[in-house]
């Protein structure tokens, strides 16, 4: 059986959908008996650092607009190619599709929370989602939370929507006392003890909540950390750095931009605690990344989160920043509870493995 599979979401800077390609995708090969053909709009994917293992087989020579590629080229491209079933990893599919196809619909924010998001990406994904998700074979939440929320805000029959959960990539795990430590603290300018936050640096993530919270601390607490934010920048983020400003924070919080993906497990495993209060999520992959590394963590109470962390978090209200200070304040501060923590997030993580998602997702591809 000839499998095409979406890897679109490789062909700019990657977050937690490219995560999900890659992992599933690399985790889906010694699996399928068949040939898989990686499908794109644009043969240069690894412009950002993703891994070079996988082909693209039907792309056009030149990159073109994602949407008339998969709206036009695509379908002719997979008639040609003979492919019998089709993956989709972000939400969108072809309204037209000479085989079956499953679609990832990774949570319902367009509709929920539709002032997170750029008006061009609503006009160009709230239209083709609804049509997509009712004419798919399958369509795949990753999380009961998303699942939740899709079939309700579009409608769908439960049974034709199946959670199947991410997981951490292998590369996050404990790491043992080495030299990398004194090399990553001095090329990093680490500070002695630090929260961590990871994920894209934009309003749906609570940012502005968080560094409330964290001045709290450092004022009425004068705790000694300092706060590090890791990740791209999104949009509207002139209203983080101005929060910054604002609350007195300059020397106290650092943004470190984008790493990569060695420098990021390094960083969870020196922080004293990874903070992570988004508003809304479909999963929250920086939540299984940081328990992995065996980081405690504080998280939201609330949706995918919630569901994700289980007892292995420390579950915060996100809407409440005095919340979010005392949740990061029992952390830092009790080591008995940072230690129970940290043991409940390396077994909770155990629930989630690749291997199983990929072998999962086959069995819905047959």
């Amino acid at each position: 059986m000839r499998l095409g599979f979406d890897v679109t979401p490789l062909c700019s800077p990657r977050t937690g959908v490219g995560t999900y390609t890659t992992q599933l995708y690399a985790h889906l090969l010694p699996l399928w008996e068949g040939e898989v053909l990686a499908l794109a709009h644009s043969r240069a994917l690894w412009a950002n650092g993703h891994r070079p293992g996988i082909q693209v087989n039907v792309a056009p020579s030149r990159p073109m607009n994602k949407t008339v590629w998969m709206q036009v080229v695509l379908p002719r491209q997979l008639t040609r190619a003979g492919v019998d079933i089709c993956h989709f990893t972000n939400s969108v599919a072809p309204l037209w599709s000479p085989c079956p196809y499953v679609v990832t619909i990774h949570d319902a924010s367009l509709w929920l929370y539709p002032q997170y998001h750029y008006s061009r990406r609503l006009l160009a994904m709230r239209p083709f989602i609804p049509l997509v998700a009712k004419r798919a074979a399958a369509v795949i939440a990753v999380s009961h939370s998303a699942k939740r929320d899709i079939v309700r805000v579009l409608s769908l029959p439960p049974e034709n929507v199946h959670v199947i959960y991410e997981a951490p990539a292998p590369h996050f795990r404990p790491l043992p006392y080495g030299t990398w430590v004194d090399e990553v603290r001095a090329r990093l300018h680490l500070p002695a003890r630090f929260i961590l936050y990871v994920g894209t640096i934009e309003p749906r993530k609570n940012l502005v909540r968080l560094l409330r919270a964290f001045a709290r601390l450092r004022q009425e607490r004068r705790i000694s950390h300092k706060l590090l934010l890791v990740g791209q920048r999104g949009w509207k983020e002139d209203t983080i750095f101005a929060a910054v400003e604002r609350l007195g924070l300059t020397h106290d919080v650092r943004f470190l931009g984008y790493l990569s993906d060695d420098d990021l497990v390094r960083l969870y495993n020196l922080a004293d605690v990874f903070v992570f209060p988004s508003l809304y999520e479909g999963f929250g992959l920086p939540v299984v990344e940081a328990m992995a590394c065996g980081t405690p963590v504080v998280t939201s109470n609330r949706g995918a989160l919630a569901e994700v962390a289980g007892d292995a978090a420390e579950l915060v209200d996100p809407e409440d920043e005095e919340s979010i200070a005392e949740g990061i304040y029992r952390v830092v501060q009790e080591p008995g509870r940072a230690a129970a923590l940290r043991d409940r997030g390396l077994r909770r993580v155990q629930r989630f493995r690749w291997e199983q998602a990929a072998a999962e997702t086959i069995s819905l591809y047959r």
